[in-house]
């Protein structure tokens, strides 16, 4: 699969570079003098083109089935997010990609017995890689795992997703392992590391809030072997509660240059490569009603309780005539939309040229803090960890109005002031903890906001595993609830016929043998 599968996929794909070393458009292991490149030459590269693929692949998606994008004026689409009539066209990337990514952290870690001293850099690598498989899961269930990074197995054969789930555990304690007890002539992370810039601490943090993160995809099982490898490794997650306590970003020299070199929400969603015209994501993808009338305070029903106006929402949206206009999801609309806030794709500032260097060379965001503190929020509302839920709930609305109050490039932001917000939704349902009938729809709620647009593949798994925030269905849609995954890509249908199972749009819309684990 890693010689041949993989590389049948590169025209498919879009990649990123910003220097040579920094090139990893293909199977690592294809590259000219692969045997002799050393983990450092490779690292930066797979975490630069995972971050790519992240936000721009997989937040399109999520933005899209969460109801927090719609689409612009004069725009119209038969895109399957908002008709929910899928096929194995549909959202290949979102596999192809990963494996592909998954691929690149795999190639550093086949490098073990030649280089056997960057123990950090193998760290690294099983922490990503894991990142990638826990989204082809989510999305798909059942996938190639143990002969998917095997080069001489072309055609791997699919893991049951509940087998996957416990290995992937595995693999976080291996990358645990790396940092805890590393060789005794370790090699320090240098420039390559785009991360955490050597800290190995935080590295440390981080691999623990992806764990957290995974173990709450657990959260509505009911497979006793999986509620029993959650409560086993929450046991031990309590005892060592150190998470994520700032936003992580990813720089490795994002520049004004090339399309390719840009910070990949400018170069998806900013200008062209030009600079001449607004990106055709940017032109069509606009608020959806659902997140704008979350964010105009305008949402009173059973779940959400509001009348007040969001001081972020400028930052997320644009306004129009002093509102945010969202669109109604599976109608082309005709009048003004609110499209994606130049905080978002960051192009802003005294001149053209220095709007575009602002947002080109922004950082990438793999994790915002608030994400950190909500997980720790919900596993203590449930009762998995120890703590006050009420002080991570806080503290998650607090790092996300720090978080949209960052400065970045020459642009000094408007600092928003989460107390005079947090009392301002007191005994607010939905919104506010103490006020809410149901804890978990407001840490879902308020998680919905603070990371729309920047990470919509995680707020579709939230919505999908906890039913929070209760969003509306696309109008026209036949189906009553949103798709539990996707159906596999047609590479697969194409090269690995004997092993992938069939998958049809009906199977998208039951609970059944094929519903990702964690809606079991």
């Amino acid at each position: 699969m890693k010689k041949i599968f993989l590389s049948s996929m590169i025209m498919l794909l879009l990649f990123t570079s910003c220097e040579n070393y920094l090139d990893v458009n293909e199977d690592q292991s294809n590259r000219a003098g692969y045997n002799d490149l050393a983990p450092k030459q490779m690292l930066a590269g797979a975490i630069n083109n995972y971050t790519n693929h992240q936000i721009i692949t997989l937040g399109n998606y999520g933005n899209r089935v969460a109801y927090v994008w719609g689409l612009n004026s004069g725009f119209t689409s038969t895109d399957p997010a908002w008709t929910y009539i899928f096929d194995s066209s549909s959202y290949q990337t979102n596999f192809e990609s990963s494996y592909l990514f998954a691929d690149n952290f795999q190639d550093i870690l086949d490098k073990k017995s030649q280089f056997p001293d960057y123990s950090y850099h193998y760290g690294i690598a099983k922490v990503m890689k894991v990142m990638c498989m826990d989204y082809v899961t989510a999305l798909y269930g059942d996938a190639p795992y143990s002969e998917a990074f095997k080069s001489d197995v072309t055609a791997p054969k699919y893991d049951d997703d509940k087998v996957i789930i416990p290995a992937l555990f595995k693999e976080l304690d291996e990358a645990k392992a790396y940092f805890n007890s590393p060789s005794a002539n370790v090699v320090g992370l240098g420039a390559e590391d785009i991360v955490f810039h050597g800290d190995v601490n935080k590295w440390k943090k981080f691999i623990n809030t992806v764990e957290l993160r995974l173990l709450l995809r657990l959260s509505k099982t009911t497979d006793a072997a999986l509620v029993t490898l959650r409560t086993t490794r929450f046991t031990a997650l309590n005892a060592n509660k150190n998470f994520v306590t700032e936003d992580v970003t990813v720089n490795p020299g994002y520049n004004t240059s090339t399309l390719n070199s840009r910070t990949p929400v400018f170069r998806a969603y900013g200008q062209n490569e030009s600079f001449s015209a607004a990106t055709s994501a940017n032109a069509a993808n606009a608020a959806g009603d659902f997140a704008a009338r979350l964010v105009n305070g305008t949402i009173n029903d059973a779940n959400i309780t509001t009348g007040i106006v969001d001081p972020r929402r400028s930052k997320i949206f644009t306004l129009v005539g002093g509102t945010v206009i969202g669109n109604v999801q599976g109608i082309f609309p005709l009048t003004a939309i609110s499209k994606i806030a130049s905080f978002y794709h960051g192009r802003t500032g005294a001149s053209v040229e220095i709007a575009n260097k602002n947002g080109a060379e922004r950082d990438a965001y793999l994790m915002q803090a608030a994400e950190s503190h909500f997980l720790q929020a919900e596993a203590i509302e449930r009762g998995y960890l120890s703590g006050v839920a009420k002080t991570e709930f806080d503290a998650g609305v607090t790092s996300s109005f720090n978080f949209y109050s960052r400065n970045f490039g020459t642009i000094v932001t408007t600092v928003l002031n989460p107390t005079t917000y947090l009392a301002s939704i007191a005994g607010k349902n939905g919104l506010d903890y103490t006020g809410s009938t149901n804890k978990i729809s407001a840490i879902m709620t308020q998680k919905y906001i603070a990371l729309a647009e920047w990470n919509g593949i995680e707020l579709y798994i939230d919505h999908m595993r906890t039913g929070f925030p209760v969003l509306p269905l696309p109008f026209g849609v036949i189906a009553t609830t949103r798709p539990n995954r996707l159906i596999y890509p047609t590479s697969e249908y194409s090269s690995n016929s004997a092993n992938v199972p069939v998958v049809t749009n009906a199977d998208l819309f039951t609970v059944n043998a094929k519903t990702p684990y964690y809606l079991q």
